[in-house]
């Protein structure tokens, strides 16, 4: 089962790979970006998450909120993904509960689309390179967008193993100020 745009998010309370906890619901009255990656060290997830520190400010300057979950233990989030100096929490799955709640799966077509090979070759020039796979290779990432009342404000299933939504998917969520009015004054 997927998680569709105008459902409840699932929430859920997790440790974040450094030991603190991670409570969705705490998130309440915050727009939230719950994103879904592969292992710790695949070069395609850290290629996105130094993007995503490339934009890092502009994000919470938006009053958005990230949270990342990764199917990694937690020692290997922190040698790998946590050298990039992750302003936002982290969270181990390596048992992927989180993942079939949320609908994100393997599948192996995901590794076949010609673009992985150039997000590949990316990565991998900006050093993000390793052959420590933990959990299912071919997991295809996911992003969902959570509303302030927790509700889903879309939900973006990628195709390829490179897949995450868009940035500027990013940005009009961030700009949708209907989202920010107070339940009481909203048309």
């Amino acid at each position: 089962m997927t998680i569709q745009a105008g459902q409840l998010a699932p929430t859920f309370t997790r440790s974040s790979y450094r030991g603190t906890e991670v409570d969705l619901e705490a998130y309440r009255g915050e727009k939230v970006w719950l994103g879904f990656y592969r292992w710790a060290s695949c070069p395609l997830c850290n290629l996105r998450i130094s993007e995503m520190m490339e934009r890092y400010d502009s994000f919470e300057k938006a009053g958005i909120k990230v949270l990342a979950i990764f199917q990694s233990p937690p020692e290997n989030i922190e040698k790998y993904v946590g050298r990039q100096g992750i302003p936002f929490p982290v969270i181990a799955d390596p048992e992927l509960e989180l993942y079939e709640i949320y609908g994100v799966h393997a599948r192996l077509m995901g590794m076949l689309y010609p673009r992985v090979i150039g997000r590949a070759i990316r990565a991998t020039m900006k050093g993000f390179f390793s052959l420590k796979i933990d959990g299912p290779k071919a997991m295809v990432p996911a992003d969902f967008l959570i509303d302030p009342e927790g509700v889903v404000y879309e939900a973006y299933y990628g195709n390829a193993i490179s897949d995450h939504i868009p940035f500027d998917r990013v940005d009009a969520f961030a700009a949708d100020l209907c989202l920010d009015m107070p339940e009481s004054t909203a048309a």
